[in-house]
């Protein structure tokens, strides 16, 4: 077999050589921009001469190595080539780390430098440095004391070396992570700039080669696993060490040597480019800058050059011409910016002695005065008449956005007060000048010049029409999660078998992902979504979550059952976060008293999520057990980890309302007025919206331990229930049963069916067929009861957090949060069926009586909630349609006012009048027997 393997040295030694070429000949033209055209050194300019240093090392050292060997089977490697091979490898290991963590410093600096005005980019770029350095130092020290004594690993003595392999397997994840922190960082801030098509091309292409890193890493990481493959083959236990190497491991290891040192020479490539501006403005400025288009004259244009030698025509045009004509129009359109007239320079538009002020423009982000060019250039050593070549790219971002100017008279005040004084009045545009401003990251109403973003109306003044597409998209987070939680249970139940984990150390794989609920919320989820909300709580979740799948890599690659433990925590960290606030955004998106449908909507969709993901995880990824499982499940994971962040890219650009807690405040308080509610009243003795939070968060922490416990034991349980039955298809039966119970509430809540009454059959469906999946005898009765608990545990969840949140107001977004963690409880009551199972461990059947109980004592919220006038006021999604009676109508019709108007559409959005116009008509609050004033409310429109 070795025979027919060719030599891989000559491709691995050309591809090294010409590309470390191509480093050194930018490095040189970076430097030349750099010191020899704006005369200004930089630390970033240090940092990618020593990277240029460590990839010079690297690469003559995988060069030196194809000449003794590197990239030939062992048949055909002579004796005396071992030692110098063993060398060069050694040589490779200890430069690849120092190379690539000095080349993403380089850039982080640059980004660092340039990002004075933009303090997300720069803190997140001295984070993602912390990581890059402390990551590159510790690697760097492995590689060097890979063996002990340290001369074992290029030389003939005898010692006890490391896995380097593995080693570098385990540490792909930090590389790709921050590749692609590197590659994301600017990007909102890039597609913000306005420059010249040209510029941007070449700007656009630049972080596109960065990408090609990220996926030059991916293939150096498939090379390395076929290493990893046949030492897995040989010996399961084994480890490649420089002593200890595997069969053909020089050929193997060749193409992945290769690819490391494309990784380390593209890096420095790109790091250079992003400099390159101000000599290429100096030798070639055609490339960045196109010819100057001639305009044709017309006669709009004669005219207004005419206006700008003399502005006094615009006021003579103006009073000559009839409204609705050409000229007219010119005078009422937005505000000209006029160059400034000879006798005018110097003097502000207010002063002007023409009074013909200038309507001031705010420049857009990334377009710098001209004087602060000038400036900046001046302090690189450039020419004054050639700021912006002597500026690379990056230094669009160095400036601070220059203050806002004082509010400026336009055009059309100046007219209007010369009518106050006496002129003849004239036609007058409404229209008043905007101002933007860069207050945050986000991007503008436009970016890329061919993006337009349409402006946000707050989510709680959505019509039913205007909601369904965000829910729609906020919907795939619910899938993203219920494949997560599908396909980590199937891995869980993999991992044990392949890896040999004990009962324990499997419930414990379970509980560290339900226990991450606790700790999201309270340490990310509800800080983020209050201060940022919605979408920036939907990225942290996302970026969360796919830190989580990269930490299953090194677990896998070192079959670590702590690895496995961290991955699976971060991942449910992630997803926490996202149920903090995907969960009231579905809920609050739209009219209030279709809350639940539209929530267990959602549910349904990441209901088939968990369909889906076992069925592939058993039938694709584990189908048959052998230690290559692991190696496929890497790739799987790797692919979600890139899926979720290119999600969250795409949710950074998605235009998504928000909700501030005035405008939740407001809703709540109108809900109240509509229910003849006051804020504060009381049930059982407690305050009502009290007494609903946190019951439904002991409610919440109950349900999920008891529908985590069924799930979890799912398959001892069918076994003795049905003996010979396939648990496997039974569990996909009542996945299926699960998403359409969910969809079945949805429709019920959207034809009106009161929350209260669905939730209590659904609570009391799970108690009683759990009951009898208990008491019936062995056989299909039983099988079908067990199904039928999965069917009612279904629209639970979603109708309970819907509910919850109803009426919370200013705490809706700490009642999101408050329930999330109560999740937790998916951890605590699956361990106590645990360890009553193993008190009889031939009966698990005995395990349903804790979730009897648990779903016994559940049904009596809902009874408690249809016992109270209050709270049934509370929590009837009827009283969340937006109405009021009109001056003059008074009288209620079966709790609801007569001659009412319904405000569903943000057309027509009570105001304070409203609420003082019904503050007169004094309503008794039904079985309450209060009368007090209603309170004022002015809704944010």
């Amino acid at each position: 077999m070795a025979e027919t393997l060719h030599d891989r040295g000559p491709a691995v030694f050309v591809v090294t050589l010409v590309l470390i070429i191509l480093a050194t000949v930018f490095t040189v033209l970076r430097l030349i921009s750099k010191w020899g055209v704006t005369r200004k050194a930089t630390w970033d300019d240090y940092c990618t001469i020593l990277a240029w240093v460590f990839a010079v090392g690297l690469s003559v050292s995988i060069m030196i190595g194809t000449t003794v060997g590197l990239g030939e089977p062992d048949s055909k490697i002579l004796p005396s080539w071992e030692m110098p091979l063993k060398r060069s490898i050694y040589a490779f290991t200890v430069f690849y780390n120092p190379a690539l963590m000095a080349t993403k410093t380089a850039i982080l600096i640059l980004y660092w430098r340039m990002a004075a005005a933009h303090p997300f980019l720069r803190y997140a770029s001295l984070v993602t440095m912390a990581v890059v350095d402390i990551a590159g130092v510790v690697l760097t020290f492995l590689n060097i004391f890979q063996c002990r004594p340290v001369a074992a690993a290029f030389t003939d003595v005898d010692g006890t070396c490391i896995d380097i392999v593995t080693l570098y397997l385990a540490s792909a994840p930090i590389n790709i992570l921050t590749d692609l922190a590197i590659l994301l960082l600017p990007l909102p801030i890039l597609t913000s700039l306005r420059m010249e098509f040209r510029q941007k091309v070449i700007l656009v292409a630049t972080f596109i080669v960065g990408g090609f890193v990220t996926i030059v890493d991916v293939v150096r990481i498939a090379y390395l696993q076929t290493a990893l493959k046949d030492e897995r083959v040989v010996d399961p236990t084994g480890n490649v060490t420089a002593t200890n190497r595997p069969v053909n491991f020089t050929y193997d290891a060749s193409f992945s040597l290769m690819w490391s040192a494309v990784e380390v020479s593209v890096g420095i490539v790109c790091c250079c480019v992003l400099v390159l501006k101000p000599l290429v403005m100096r030798i070639m400025p055609a490339l960045l800058h196109g010819p100057r288009r001639l305009h044709t004259a017309t006669p709009e244009s004669l005219l207004r050059s005419d206006i700008s030698k003399d502005p006094r025509l615009l006021d003579s045009l103006h009073m000559s011409e009839p409204p609705g004509s050409p000229l007219s129009a010119m005078s009422t359109s937005a505000p000209l910016n006029l160059p400034p007239s000879p006798h005018t320079q110097g003097t502000s538009a207010l002063e002007s002695p023409l009074d013909v002020p200038r309507s001031p423009r705010p420049p857009a982000l990334g377009v710098i005065p001209e004087q602060r060019q000038s400036e900046d250039s001046a302090a690189e050593g450039g020419d004054g008449d050639e700021s912006d070549g002597d500026m690379d790219f990056f230094q669009m971002l160095a400036s601070e956005p220059p203050p806002a100017p004082a509010p400026m008279p336009s055009i059309e005040d100046s007219r209007t007060r010369r009518v106050s004084a006496g002129r003849r009045p004239t036609m007058l545009s409404t229209r008043r000048p905007t101002q933007i401003t860069q207050a945050s990251q986000e991007p503008t109403q436009s970016f890329l010049d061919f993006v337009n973003m349409k402006g946000k109306t707050p989510l709680t003044q959505l019509s039913a029409r205007e909601a369904w597409w965000p829910v729609m998209f906020v919907s795939i987070l619910f899938f993203l999660w219920g494949f997560a939680y599908g396909l980590l249970g199937s891995l869980t139940g993999e991992i044990q078998t392949l890896l040999q984990y004990s009962p324990a150390q499997a419930i414990a794989l379970h509980n560290a992902y339900w226990s991450a609920y606790f700790f999201g919320p309270l340490l990310v989820g509800y800080w983020v979504l209050k201060r940022e909300g919605f979408k920036a709580t939907f990225i942290t979740g996302l970026a969360i979550y796919a830190c989580g799948a990269m930490a299953f890599w090194p677990s896998s690659v070192l079959r670590s059952y702590p690895g496995f433990f961290i991955s699976n925590f971060i991942i449910a960290l992630g997803l926490s976060c996202l149920e903090v606030a995907a969960n009231p955004f579905i809920a609050l998106a739209g009219p209030g008293h279709l809350s639940e449908a539209r929530l267990n909507f959602a549910q349904g969709i990441q209901g088939v999520g968990s369909i889906v993901s076992p069925i592939l995880a058993e039938k694709a990824l584990f189908a048959g057990i052998d230690q290559l499982d692991l190696f496929r499940v890497q790739w799987c994971y790797l692919a979600v980890a890139l899926f979720v962040v290119a999600l969250a890219v795409l949710f950074y650009y998605v235009p998504l309302s928000e909700a501030s807690d005035d405008d939740l405040e407001a809703m709540a308080l109108q809900r109240l007025y509509n229910a003849d509610m006051d804020k504060g009243v009381k049930a059982y003795g407690i305050d009502a919206r009290h007494l609903l939070l946190w019951s439904g968060v002991v409610l919440m922490s109950m349900y999920v331990g008891a529908q985590e416990a069924v799930s979890y034991f799912w398959y001892p349980l069918v076994d003795q229930i049905k003996p010979g039955s396939d648990p496997f298809w039974d569990q996909a039966i009542s996945h299926a049963v699960f998403a359409f119970g969910r969809f079945l509430a949805a429709g019920l809540a959207y034809f009106g069916i009161p929350s209260r009454h669905i939730i209590a059959v659904y609570i009391a469906g799970a108690f009683i067929f759990s009951l009898l999946t208990k008491v019936l005898p062995e056989g299909s009765a039983a099988l079908a009861m067990l199904i039928l608990v999965v069917f009612f545990e279904s629209a639970i969840f979603p109708t309970l957090f819907a509910m919850i949140l109803r009426g919370q107001g200013k705490h809706t977004k700490l009642a999101s949060a408050a329930t999330t963690m109560a999740i937790s409880g998916g951890a605590v009551w699956p361990s106590v069926v645990y360890g009553v199972i193993n008190l009889h461990p031939n009966n698990p059947t005995i395990g349903l009586i804790v979730i009897i109980v648990l779903y016994g004592v559940s049904t009596l919220w809902p009874a408690m909630l249809s016992s109270s006038d209050t709270m049934r006021r509370l929590v009837d999604p009827k009283w969340s349609k937006r109405r009021v009676a009109r001056p003059g109508e008074g009288g209620e019709s079966g709790g609801a006012r007569a001659g009412t108007v319904d405000w569903s559409s943000p057309r027509d959005k009570p105001t304070t009048a409203h609420f003082e116009t019904a503050q007169a008509d004094d309503h008794s609050l039904g079985s309450l027997g209060e009368k007090e004033p209603r309170p004022q409310v002015a809704v944010i429109t």
